[in-house]
């Protein structure tokens, strides 16, 4: 047996106590033992002193059993005191069926009793009670079979004795291993319950110091990160106050954008250092007592400028009264400025934000509700966790980290309140504050208690060096936590600084800050156009088709790739080279963005002389590529020029080398033009294309070329022809293959010549080709050339009328010719011009023709 096996029993026997369950079944043996001898009293009296002593042996084997149980400290050894007391009492037992009778007597019942409580009390592996089974079945057969000579025979009760015992052998056999494999089956789910917990467990631990460590280095960093922000924005203020030296109007609006842009970053800091806090349990709250209306109010009118720049209504229903609140001002003010201006950015102009206050006998509650798209029910439960966002696309509307809802869920639950949102997506969304009254429910160790700080009575030396506080660089952190709703406009009409910018350039973001950013690094250079959407983009791309795109890739509606996607398999803009800026520099992000067709990539930040030189490379490559594009068009047209004149030139030789085949046959003169003509309209009237009707004109121009090998003596004799003169004749067809196949382009006009004297039913010839076998240029061809033939005057014969020739034609329709060709050839008939039906006097017979066929 595998090891794995061994120790897998080992656990199965250690897990049912398998020592403990041995113990009770040699007392319980024994115990039973002992009480049968009153059935010995009455059943079998007269053996009493024989079965009394059997009785006592298998009692001292299980006193030494129980002795032995004590000493022995493994499950190998526990089942081998099983397995032996089990011997012992089936042998017990077997000595006496002997003693008895053999198979009629009664004691085999002692067996089942052995039976019911191996399977029921001792957890032995299915392959040693199955083992046992059989030894006990054995010890009562074979005592049976050695009674059976003494002719004390009870065939009824051998039978039944036999037949229960089998039964029951049977039944715990089966039970066995329906209990090993619940058994089993059990302790292999335990287990797998036990890894699994112990690598939850781990892992939990794992998360746990991850987490402790991450927040760590969260607060670690951001608190790294102040520093150096602080030093770059302190001196923003007096560079733009000009206290510094004068700077332009440009540099102001410059200075003015990294200052915003500063604070936006500043502000992103004191979140996750604030959140960072809250989750370590390192915040502490400096209770105040204030009156909560006036405090809503006033945080109002710091919104108010942003709402008004978004034309929102902004109502604010609150009780009469004054209302006394105590919480930490400056912490909680966080609270309402966030949902304040997530309102704001969600919800879109002429719209409306409501805030309400609620007031019952022990609490409070702030409402924030606004008329915007509403949060998705899904979301509901979630927008409160770190960096979850209802939009977490690429394509998101705005910009946000997700850290400010649950900066608010933090600063709430540390009040010892509830804030919870509610919405229907499309009508809006709003947010429930619940705060208890008064400040009993604070315990004492989320409290400052610091006294006010004092200054110091020492004096410092000269060399010391005050630290730059935040504090220095803002005075106003309430203007701080809103300088994400801020409107930043920017001009997007063209920029154009000077008339002589040989390019003009499209830059798409929905970030006016970064469009103001391309427009101070750019307009030098370029002439601008400035769009904050990639559809906006698509439409001054298809009215003024700039030379180059520089766009976003994160865009609400159309993002980056797809505009990528949609100027590329554009046949008019396709030419125009894309630039995807974007703040996600991967390597998937790149391998997608040239995947969807951008011409190149650069990642934000960006350093604006490596912009500059992407954009000049780019604009090098559209250049030669338009001068490429105009040289291949000058060679396609000078190509498409040279070939018209050589098909010119072509045809023109065609038309003389027909001229000379004619002139050799003064019977024949015109002939092939005539032909020709008959099989082109023929082959209009069928649908023919361009090229086909083109091969079609050069074989039938050509279809007698083989008769220049015939003799004129032949061609020109003024009586019938003998045979051997017609088998000359007959060789023209090839021979006009052989003159022309030589040629390239007229391979399939030679196959068109060879067969024009095949026949529909396949007695033409020179290859007695059949139906559809022949070229259907060249079955058309053969009606036409018969038609004229039979029409026209030979040194042999008199020409023969129209009215014959038709009939004729028709009546071999399916025979010698193409039955659809011969119904066009009647259609081409119908429409002759009326000149040249008096001519071959066509008209009036068509109607006589379908009759005939």
């Amino acid at each position: 047996m595998a090891r794995k096996d061994l120790a897998f029993e080992e656990r199965l026997y250690d897990e049912y106590d398998l020592k403990r369950r041995t113990r009770i079944i040699i007392i319980l043996s024994a115990i039973l033992y002992l009480s049968f001898l009153v059935l010995d009293a009455i059943y079998a009296a007269k053996f009493f002193q024989l079965l009394l002593i059997i009785r006592l042996i298998v009692l001292f084997a299980h006193v030494v059993l129980f002795f032995l149980i004590s000493r022995v400290h493994t499950n190998h050894g526990y089942v081998k005191l099983a397995i032996a007391l089990t011997i012992f009492d089936v042998a017990g037992i077997a000595i006496m069926i002997q003693i008895l009778g053999g198979f009629v007597t009664m004691y085999v019942q002692g067996l089942y009793l052995i039976i019911m409580g191996m399977v029921v009390v001792v957890p032995l592996v299915f392959r040693i009670t199955t083992i046992l089974y059989i030894m006990i079945w054995a010890s009562y057969t074979i005592p049976g079979l050695i009674n059976m000579q003494s002719g004390n025979l009870g065939w009824r009760d051998i039978f039944t004795n036999f037949f229960f015992l089998s039964s029951i052998v049977i039944i715990g056999i089966f039970g066995s291993y329906i209990m090993d494999s619940i058994r089993r089956r059990e302790l292999n789910s335990r287990t797998q319950l036990e890894e699994t917990s112990a690598r939850l467990q781990e892992s939990n631990a794992k998360l746990k110091t991850l987490d402790e460590l991450k927040t760590q280095f969260f607060a670690n960093v951001n608190h790294e990160l102040r520093t150096p922000l602080t030093l770059m924005m302190a001196p923003l203020d007096p560079l733009i106050a000009g206290q510094m030296g004068k700077i332009s109007v440009k540099n102001k609006k410059t200075l003015s954008t990294i200052k915003r842009n500063g604070f936006k970053l500043l502000k992103l800091i004191n979140n996750l250092l604030d959140l960072s806090k809250l989750e370590e349990g390192k915040m502490r709250l400096k209770i105040k007592t204030i009156d909560f209306v006036e405090y809503i109010n006033s945080l109002l009118a710091s919104v108010k400028p942003l709402a008004d720049n978004k034309d929102i209504k902004l109502y604010f229903q609150h009780p009469s009264q004054k209302l006394k609140m105590s919480v930490d001002p400056d912490q909680f003010e966080k609270v309402v400025l966030n949902l304040l201006s997530n309102a704001i950015k969600f919800t879109p102009e002429n719209g409306r934000i409501t805030v309400f206050i609620e007031e019952d006998k022990s609490k409070i509650a702030l409402i924030v509700e606004d008329t915007g798209r509403g949060i998705p029910k899904d979301m509901l439960k979630t927008i409160f966790d770190r960096f979850s966002q209802v939009d977490g696309s690429l394509s998101r509307s705005h910009e946000g980290t997700g850290i400010g809802l649950s900066l608010v869920n933090e600063i709430v639950k540390v009040h010892g309140g509830k804030v919870h949102a509610e919405s229907r997506q499309g009508k809006g969304a709003k947010f429930i504050v619940d705060l208890k009254k008064g400040d009993k429910h604070y315990p004492a160790s989320i409290l400052d208690r610091r006294i006010k700080d004092r200054p110091g009575t020492f004096k410092k030396r000269a060399t010391d060096e005050e630290d730059l506080k935040v504090q220095d660089v803002v005075s106003d952190f309430r203007n701080l936590q809103l300088v994400d709703v801020e409107r930043v406009d920017v001009d997007e009409s063209t920029v154009e600084v000077d008339k002589s910018h040989e390019h003009l350039i499209l830059a798409i973001d929905d970030n006016p800050e970064v469009l103001k950013l391309m427009k101070i690094l750019l307009q030098d250079e370029y002439a601008l156009e400035l769009k904050l959407s990639a559809e906006e983009g698509i439409k001054v791309m298809r009215e003024k088709k700039p030379d180059l795109v520089l766009c976003d890739v994160m865009m609400p509606g159309m993002d980056g790739h797809a505009f990528c996607r949609k100027v590329k398999s554009d046949e008019w803009m396709k030419h125009i080279p894309v630039l995807l800026v974007t703040a996600r520099a991967g390597s998937e992000m790149m391998a997608q963005g040239i995947e969807s067709g951008a011409d190149d990539y650069i990642a934000k930040p960006f350093d604006s002389t490596e912009l500059k030189a992407r954009i000049r490379s780019l604009l090098r490559i559209r250049q030669a590529e338009s001068e490429l594009s105009l040289a291949n068009q000058n060679l396609k047209m000078y190509k498409k020029d040279l070939i018209e004149r050589q098909q010119s030139l072509f045809v023109s030789m065609i038309k003389s080398l027909v001229s000379a085949i004619d002139a050799k046959d003064e019977y024949t003169r015109h002939h092939s033009a005539r032909v020709t003509d008959l099989s082109l309209k023929i082959a209009e009237k069928m649908d023919f294309n361009k090229k086909e009707l083109k091969n079609l004109e050069l074989a039938s121009l050509l279809h007698d070329v083989g008769k220049i090998a015939i003799p004129e003596s032949i061609l020109n004799k003024g009586n019938s022809l003998t045979d051997e003169e017609y088998t000359v004749i007959k060789e023209h067809p090839a021979r006009g293959e052989s003159i022309l196949k030589p040629v390239v382009e007229l391979i399939e006009v030679s196959r068109i010549v060879r067969a024009h004297h095949e026949r529909y039913d396949g007695t033409g010839y020179p290859d007695g080709l059949k139906s559809h076998e022949i070229p259907v240029s060249a079955r058309i061809m053969a009606l036409a050339d018969t038609y004229d033939s039979m029409t026209s005057d030979r040194p042999y014969r008199k020409g023969m009328s129209h009215n014959f020739s038709v009939k004729e034609i028709v009546s071999l329709s399916g025979k010698q010719f193409d039955p659809e060709v011969v119904e066009h050839f009647i259609e081409v008939s119908n429409e002759l011009p009326s000149e040249e039906a008096e001519k071959t006097g066509t008209l009036g017979y068509i109607g006589k023709a379908e009759k005939t066929e």
